[in-house]
């Protein structure tokens, strides 16, 4: 299974304005789960998807007329399939989403942790991180235990995160994770770098 995370950004005039959420992208052989992690978008009625080779997809709910861009020429105005779903109807293999919480915690917090773990507390890229952001991220997932950095992404950061035992990058949302301003940053590409503890 291949799991990708998208950020959704939302535009003004050709420019970008700000990151509104994420998507998780998850594929399974030939079927999809897109899971849409986002803010301030309760006006939205529909969502397009476009192929490499130029073909659209497009979902919409209400009563929205849509342009359908054909081969990049001049839309044409669509209206939506309407279409009423049967209650026994089944989708093959669905691909539930994982059982997943999110929780800021402080560097004492660290205690929670199985004893032999304390010793992360000291670690020079936890302290790095939770002294610019003053807080850390506890994740539990699917029973698996996991501590975030919070931090940026770039390559610098990366080689960082990986050589001091944090290789994975999260992106969250406030939709999971409620953060005051000193908490994050609005301006670069934001996230947690994590490591999973090990069970006992």
């Amino acid at each position: 299974m291949e799991v990708t995370t998208q950020y959704l950004y939302e535009y003004e005039n050709g420019k970008r304005v700000r990151n509104i959420g994420f998507m998780k992208i998850e594929k399974q052989m030939d079927k999809y789960l897109i899971q849409i992690y986002a803010k301030n978008i309760d006006d939205i009625q529909a969502i397009l998807f476009r192929k490499e080779n130029g073909e659209n997809y497009i979902g919409s709910w209400g009563e929205l007329e849509l342009p359908v861009l054909q081969n990049e020429q001049t839309p044409i105005m669509s209206k939506p399939v309407v279409r009423e779903m049967d209650e026994t109807e089944e989708i093959d293999d669905y691909i539930p989403p994982s059982n997943i919480t999110y929780e800021k915690i402080q560097r004492q917090d660290i205690s929670r942790l199985p004893r032999r773990e304390w010793r992360i507390a000291n670690n020079s890229f936890l302290l790095h991180g939770y002294r610019n952001y003053h807080h850390l991220l506890y994740v539990e997932e699917d029973g698996v235990v996991w501590i975030g950095v919070p931090g940026i992404f770039h390559e610098k950061e990366q080689s960082a995160a990986n050589a001091f035992g944090f290789p994975e990058f999260r992106r969250l949302t406030d939709v999971d994770l409620e953060l005051e301003e000193e908490e994050k940053n609005n301006y670069e590409d934001f996230g947690y770098w994590c490591r999973q503890i090990p069970n006992e």
